[in-house]
């Protein structure tokens, strides 16, 4: 009897000390995939399973689920990361692949705990035991405590990436703003500094842009600038930067081209996208758009030097009339 409380103790003394673990890392603000291994770390001495999972929302595929599964093979612990695309139903609390997985990994009875965040589903514990036997119902309570974990560290997460997008996005197009243009700007200037391939920074301002506010209305503006930042995205490479930088004004930085010729190629084709009428209040609208362009290293590598150089082209280009494009050399 005193060995059997002795052992209870001591388990009990270790899943608490697995928990401070966690906490300490929780009130350092450490990031949710470090709490995440934390707790993975943690969660086969603590719950005693043959296989151990935790899923989270994918990041990069809406509906689908990211897995990190621990299983026990040949007294070793092996970890695993799988992808599941799977829908989420928060009416369902039990939904979901964790189950599923288990399953083919030989478990035979399996508990599933839900971490939810006010009403939403935003991660499930998973563990699972190969011998069928009943599952100990005192494994309720130290779930309970990993799920309280992960849902304040998964709250956390989403505060900081709300106030990271409200820093450095336009709330407007989505886009990223003048703040994260310069830090991805001078991200790409150090990398051809050491020896990447140049690009070019664009610089766009709308023609005609202000006609539309006034007769249209401010809202009417709005959804202008909504298509054109789409109309941007899709006239470049997904590792392009295009930016709202302020009114009705924006920018790209075309990475690693080719050749000179192959901004103004791109500087076109945005000029003719954009040039397409736009429907508003019922009818079809057309702005045009002027643009400058600085190449880079060519016309330097320091980004308030290449920003006024494309500033200028774009002056340039719009003095001689709508939808024209200049470059900083004088092209």
């Amino acid at each position: 009897m005193v060995e059997a409380h002795l052992i209870e103790l001591r388990e009990r003394l270790s899943a608490l000390q697995a928990l401070a673990a966690v906490d300490q890392l929780i009130l350092a603000g450490a990031g949710l995939e470090t709490v995440v291994e934390a707790l993975l770390d943690r969660m086969q001495p603590t719950l005693r399973g043959d296989v151990t999972c935790i899923a989270l929302p994918s990041a990069a595929v809406p509906g689908a689920w990211d897995l990190r599964i621990d299983m026990r093979q040949d007294d070793a612990i092996l970890r695993r990361t799988l992808s599941e695309e799977r829908g989420m139903d928060p009416t369902e609390p039990r939904a979901g692949p964790v189950p599923v997985v288990l399953r083919s990994l030989g478990a035979r009875t399996l508990r599933v705990r839900p971490v939810m965040l006010e009403s939403r589903r935003v991660a499930m514990l998973g563990i699972g035991f190969f011998d069928g036997a009943p599952i100990d119902a005192s494994l309720d309570e130290p779930m309970d405590n990993l799920g309280r974990r992960l849902s304040l560290a998964v709250a956390r997460h989403e505060r900081e990436e709300r106030l990271y997008r409200q820093a450095h996005y336009d709330p407007l197009t989505g886009l990223p703003n003048r703040l994260l243009f310069r830090e991805r700007f001078g991200g790409e200037l150090r990398r051809v500094r050491d020896g990447a391939p140049g690009g070019a920074l664009l610089y766009l301002d709308l023609d005609d842009f202000k006609a539309v506010n006034d007769s249209l209305g401010h809202e009417a503006g709005d959804q202008m600038l909504t298509v054109i930042g789409q109309r941007l995205r899709a006239c470049v490479k997904e590792s392009d930067t295009v930016a709202r930088i302020g009114g009705d004004e924006f920018t790209v930085v075309l990475r690693e081209l080719p050749d000179a010729a192959t901004a103004r190629t791109v500087a076109r084709r945005i000029v003719d996208t954009l040039s397409a009428p736009i429907w508003l209040a019922g009818e079809g609208r057309q702005v045009g758009v002027s643009v400058g362009i600085a190449a880079f290293p060519a016309d330097g590598l320091d980004c308030d030097g290449l920003m006024r150089r494309a500033d200028a082209a774009m002056y340039r280009a719009k003095q001689k009339g709508r939808g024209r494009i200049a470059s900083a050399t004088g092209g």
